[in-house]
């Protein structure tokens, strides 16, 4: 399947109570610099699309990787008409959402207020725009473009030279993106622009607070480019001229090619035509990010702004991830996929690293420090065991073990609590907010330290991690099966109860944040009793009704919601802590209801606007559903093996780099719930889990489905 088969609206249908994704419509490149979306509602702050409106306010150059993150350096192209500019006339658009195309490629929307088709197809760091006036209703046409914050623009012969600086809150406060769009001519004599107390100024180069430019062109046929750069005026300036002598046609197969390449990895036969659709519509969210944050210098030498530095630097960077969501499914897809992109990915996370002190935890561009741990860890120790990037993990390592043991000036860095989890052996409760959850995450990692040092060698190093990734038992409450907070005395905290939330856990109560210890899932099942107690804890967390108590939030928050909506008892898998959960039925001893719990949970997925049952996070929840339907899943990463579940089509062959491997499936009947049979390479294949190094080697998977599960 191709990207222009592909409607990118897919769960876009959001508000703040209740996410079906909190996805945007991206039209750009594969991890491009820039995304562009259709802006229906600004007022509404990150939640500026939403399908099924009509109104129209323009394209938004966008970097908003998440709406519980927010945008920056974002501004607002729109083709308008107007009679006297100081009338002040109202530029909101209209358009009939059915008639739209919304392709990764492509978007074309015909403003039917304003009569004008309006066409993009995007580059790596800019984009190629076309207007075309039906009629004209007044006696000027051209661009409005609004800078939402700090900016400023200058109009010199064809060109629309500008800047915007709106973040807050990063490194560098005053953040600044560049921006420069050619057109064919300007109407310089009836372009200006509005303050922002909305007063008409005539002038070709202005400075303030909420500008809003009027640039009037001749033609009402006319042809825009745009580039931008986070380096200066005169990278945007040379970003521009790269793309300026090809045309929109060329440019539009270009981008067209680079997604069809990722898409192209992956064929699928299978008679469910809509949950093919589905996964190569979650194929397309995969690739979105990390974006790049670096750009190409007349030296053709990679080059990035140093937020923190406030200073342009040599090398690659990338930004917008969530390490906590992405490091659990993402970076397992991508080395199969597309093994050759985390080496740079990685080299970019050193980056980071090396410019803050810290490795990153939450990308947008720079550091923001939400969620708990750092699962940054985990990509790395996953490459590591996987043989990939091996001539960064020397450099990696220092970073690892630096970041989690130095202490930091502010929570945004390192771990919080480094002191106190190392002196008592868990995080106390009576100290810090989610300790469960960082108890868990911190033990993760030494895990993920462990692994890489023995990767290099270092064995008594990774003896000394890996004992101390068991830290998270001390928070095991055994009479109850689960993990509990604790305070600095050792005493479980009082009145504890299950299904409250926030507080002592992250998005989610004891039920979800129990088994998040990823690495250990075995000690933690002997810890519990054995594999038949943690069989009945996970069997009575599905079985158990969606209820919630709001705890430390003080107020129902989307997830609460979503988990009672679906009522897939406490498997929440609205949200990423419960995307393993599934899984270790498995592990302890019971396939058969991984299967058929993991089939149950691809039906909450569809290609439309509410197409996931919550936040889709950075391509997280896109990656946990083809690891759905291919039929196995990374529950702990770092040690580069699959748990298998229950394959979706009838014949999947992912092109790997050196040959095609094929997963068939046969019987594959709705009614048919369960695995009767496995081979690898025509040997039957009992085990349970598959390591990578052997599933990448294999030539072909086959499962026979059935209607009841075999006998053990």
């Amino acid at each position: 399947m191709h990207i222009d088969q592909l409607d990118i609206r897919q769960g876009t249908a959001n508000s703040p109570h209740r996410s079906n994704g909190n996805c945007l419509p991206y039209v750009g490149v594969p991890m491009g610099m820039n995304y562009y979306v259709a802006q229906t509602n600004g007022a509404a702050n990150s939640w500026f699309f939403q399908p099924t409106d009509s109104q129209f306010e323009g394209i938004r150059v966008t970097h908003q990787p998440s709406p519980w993150i927010g945008d920056y350096c974002h501004f607002l192209i729109t083709a308008v008409q107007w009679h006297d500019p100081q009338t002040n006339p109202d530029f909101t658009g209209n358009y009939q959402p059915d008639r739209a195309t919304f392709q990764a490629n492509y978007l074309a929307i015909y403003d039917d207020h304003f009569n004008v088709h309006n066409e993009l197809t995007p580059t790596t760091y800019g984009a190629a725009l076309r207007y075309r006036f039906d009629r004209l209703l007044a006696e000027h046409h051209g661009l409005q473009i609004q800078l939402p914050d700090d900016g400023g623009f200058r109009l010199i012969d064809n060109h629309i030279q500008l800047y915007t600086a709106d973040y807050h809150g990063g490194e560098d406060p005053n953040l600044t993106m560049y921006a420069e769009l050619s057109l064919p001519a300007i109407d310089i004599a009836h372009s200006g622009y509005y303050d922002d107390q909305g007063t008409w100024q005539t002038t070709t180069e202005a400075t303030g607070h909420q500008l809003t430019l009027l640039v009037a062109t001749p033609a009402i046929d006319f042809d825009a480019r745009l580039a931008t750069s986070f380096i200066s005026a005169e990278q945007a300036s040379l970003n521009l001229s790269r793309i300026s002598q090809r045309s929109f046609g060329q440019l539009k197969n270009e981008s067209a090619n680079r997604w069809n390449d990722y898409l192209d990895r992956v064929s699928v036969r299978d008679h469910h035509a809509a949950v093919v659709q589905t996964f190569y519509t979650c194929l397309y969210r995969l690739f979105l990010f990390p974006q790049r944050f670096y750009e190409i210098d007349a030296k053709r030498q990679s080059i990035h702004y140093d937020t923190t530095a406030k200073t342009v630097k040599p090398g690659i960077l990338y930004t917008n991830n969530g390490f906590w969501d992405t490091a659990k499914s993402v970076y397992a897809l991508f080395s199969i996929l597309a093994p050759e992109l985390l080496p740079k990915f990685l080299r970019g996370f050193l980056t980071s690293y090396q410019e803050t002190g810290f490795l990153p935890r939450w990308l947008a561009p720079d550091e923001r420090g939400m969620m708990p741990g750092n699962l940054v860890d985990s990509i790395i120790a996953e490459c590591a065991k996987k043989g990939l990037a091996t001539d960064l993990l020397p450099e990696l390592l220092t970073a690892m073990i630096d970041s989690d043991t130095k202490p930091a000036e502010n929570n945004r860095y390192g771990r919080t609590g480094g002191a106190d989890y190392d002196q008592y052996g868990y995080l106390p409760a009576d100290q810090y907010p989610e300790s469960v959850n960082r108890t868990q995450d911190y033990a993760y990692s030494d895990y993920c330290i462990g692994q890489v040092a023995a990767v290099l060698k270092q064995p008594q190093l990774a003896q000394t991690y890996w004992q101390q990734s068991k830290r998270y038992l001390n928070l095991l409450d055994k009479q109850t099966g689960f993990l509990r907070p604790k305070n600095t005395d050792g005493s479980f905290k009082a009145n504890f109860a299950p299904d409250r939330w926030g507080g002592d856990y992250t998005e989610g109560s004891a039920w979800q944040n129990s088994f998040s210890a990823f690495h250990d899932i075995d000690g933690l099942m002997t810890a519990m009793g054995g594999p038949d107690k943690l069989d009945a804890q996970l069997t009575a967390l599905c079985n158990t009704q969606p209820t919630y108590q709001i705890g430390g939030y003080d107020m129902v928050i989307h997830e609460m919601t979503e988990m009672a909506a679906v009522d897939y008892g406490q498997l929440a898998i609205s949200n990423q802590p419960s995307f393993h959960l599934p899984y270790l039925f498995a592990l302890a001893g019971h396939p058969e209801k991984t299967q058929v719990v993991v089939k149950q949970l691809r039906k909450l997925f569809d290609a439309s606007v509410t197409g996931f049952p919550g936040d889709e996070d950075n391509g997280s929840m896109s990656a946990w559903f083809i690891f759905a339907c291919l039929g196995f899943y990374p529950v702990c990463p770092a040690d580069a093996e699959y748990v298998l579940g229950l394959p979706a089509f009838d014949e999947v062959t992912l092109h790997l780099a050196d040959h095609d491997l094929t997963l068939t499936t046969a019987n594959n009947h709705d009614h048919n719930n369960f695995v009767q049979q496995v081979t690898r390479d025509g040997q039957a294949f009992q085990a349970t889990t598959i390591s990578h190094a052997d599933l990448m080697a294999s030539q072909h998977l086959a499962t026979r489905l059935g209607l009841v599960p075999n006998a053990h």
